[in-house]
């Protein structure tokens, strides 16, 4: 178990940290690894947090923003996504990575350790807005060949994505629908690669509130 551990109350979480370490233009901070202390905890983007996946959360980097973290003590480095933001965090205290993330950084017996952050793409949003709740649907229109609209599905589904349906006087209307915000452009592409017309994304309510 990592040192310097702090319990937050208003989020069932179980969270080691340490502050934030800037050097010239050299964007630089001594990270450590957090976990829910208890099933069913979604992360400020919506996904249910998951320990055996790469993120990281962060008070300062928008929900989206793709960062590179390097180790300088051991020599290796991972890509991951800013998923979760940790607004009960003491001043000076801005990130913390998962299980996952931590152990590709070789860091998990440390538990902290330095790390180098190199921002790959700015992520899209900060917060789901009042009025926008941060994920969306794309309407993928009707299907009166049953067995194409069923081809189509499966071809979603092996895409990782969440398609849905609707009968309607013998034909069938498709969705995909809970996709978060940052990961819109991946959606568009990985429907274009079930052989389907991306459609403009739709917001839609957080199937989780």
């Amino acid at each position: 178990m990592a040192a310097n551990i702090i319990w937050i109350m208003r989020r069932p979480l179980s969270i080691a940290f340490a502050a934030l370490l800037l050097v010239s233009s050299l964007h630089a901070e001594m990270a450590s690894w957090y976990t829910a202390t208890e099933p069913g905890y979604f992360t400020e983007s919506g996904t249910l947090f998951n320990d055996s996946q790469k993120g990281a959360a962060s008070d300062t980097l928008a929900m989206g923003t793709v960062v590179e973290l390097s180790n300088p003590a051991t020599g290796v480095s991972t890509v991951t996504t800013i998923i979760d933001t940790l607004p009960e965090l003491p001043k000076g205290r801005t990130l913390a990575i998962t299980l996952a993330a931590a152990d590709e950084l070789s860091m998990l017996d440390t538990g902290i350790a330095d790390l180098k952050v190199s921002v790959i793409r700015e992520g899209t949003i900060s917060r789901p807005a009042s009025d926008n709740t941060g994920w969306y649907m794309f309407d993928l229109g009707t299907y009166h060949d049953t067995d194409d609209a069923a081809l189509k599905y499966t071809r979603l589904m092996e895409n990782g994505l969440r398609p849905y349906i609707e009968v309607e006087d013998g034909s069938v209307h498709l969705y995909v629908r809970h996709v978060v915000a940052y990961r819109l452009d991946e959606a568009e592409d990985l429907i274009a690669l079930s052989g389907i017309d991306p459609t403009e994304p739709i917001p839609e309510p957080n199937p989780y509130s």
